[in-house]
């Protein structure tokens, strides 16, 4: 493990520059004081460009563009990454904070495997997070590391393809070479782009030991545009559920993840039942509502 004490070289000897991208937002003071403060202190070490879409910034080790907020979007805003030379982007959001001081470390790892362009980190939710966020951290983020590939779509479906930015590093010569994220997209980018790959010979890997600090805390309203969205996403790239489709039927994951949520809030936080059902009607009707 000795290989990885030094700054900014990779398990060949090799120079690996790694550009960590964060779009921001009116983040919490917590941002600058920890998340920031966690990226400088990685074992290995990565230049940080922050996306400011409306925040009074204040003097830091980092790099700032600026954008109107007007204008964001998930996909595009990421995309200003093309500009910079890199070997890999980290993409983090400004909720997500590292767990300690080998995220960075961890991620790489995964890159021994030249197929592998995507690696992303496990999220463990934070001390105030309630019990349907540790369900779905939990469910989704498990401890058990993991490289998807195509041949994963008859066990997993469409889990294949899951991949989340909120912590997730991109080998940036194949990201270059496909042209990024897929213009336009304002959700689901990361699983768009880790669709394309997989089904293009390449591999996702999920990576339970580089972990982050992410959780929310969700409205009704907050689920139903959320939701809303998801649906106008996969209306727009039907092609993935038809592919998900060939293998499994992808109606059946989330019918799967909320029963198993009902069970284990049974278990751990039964009064949180009635409002995870609720959730549950919301999430349905936005999705189909918007597709």
């Amino acid at each position: 493990m000795e290989k990885w004490l030094y700054p900014q070289y990779w398990v060949v000897g090799q120079y690996m520059k790694i550009q960590t991208i964060i779009p921001i937002l009116d983040p919490q003071s917590s941002f600058f004081n920890k998340t920031i403060t966690a990226l400088h202190v990685q074992k290995v070490k990565s230049s940080t460009l922050l996306i400011n879409s409306g925040y009074t910034i204040p003097h830091g080790n980092f790099e700032v563009v600026k954008i109107d907020k007007t204008t964001f979007n998930h996909a595009n805003t990421r995309n200003l990454s093309l500009k910079y030379e890199a070997d890999f982007y980290l993409f983090m959001t400004q909720d997500a904070m590292p767990y300690d001081e080998h995220l960075i470390a961890e991620l790489l790892k995964a890159f021994e495997d030249e197929e592998v362009v995507v690696s992303y980190a496990r999220q463990i939710p934070y001390k105030d997070a309630d019990a349907i966020e540790v369900f779905a951290r939990t469910t989704n983020y498990p401890a058990r590391s993991r490289i998807k590939f195509r041949k994963d779509l008859t066990q997993l479906g469409i889990k294949t393809f899951f991949c989340s930015d909120s912590c997730a590093m991109y080998r940036a010569s194949y990201f270059k070479e496909v042209g990024g994220f897929k213009q336009g997209l304002n959700t689901n980018e990361d699983m768009e782009y880790a669709a394309r790959a997989i089904m293009n010979g390449k591999k996702v890997a999920y990576v339970a030991e580089a972990k982050v600090y992410h959780s929310h805390t969700f409205t009704y309203k907050d689920i139903w545009r959320r939701y809303r969205a998801i649906g106008k996403f996969f209306k727009e790239n039907q092609w993935i559920l038809d592919v998900v489709s060939q293998y499994t039927k992808a109606e059946s994951t989330g019918i799967k993840q909320a029963v198993a949520e009902l069970k284990y809030l049974l278990k751990n936080s039964p009064l949180d039942i009635p409002r995870s059902i609720l959730f549950s009607l919301i999430k349905y009707f936005a999705f189909k509502s918007a597709s």
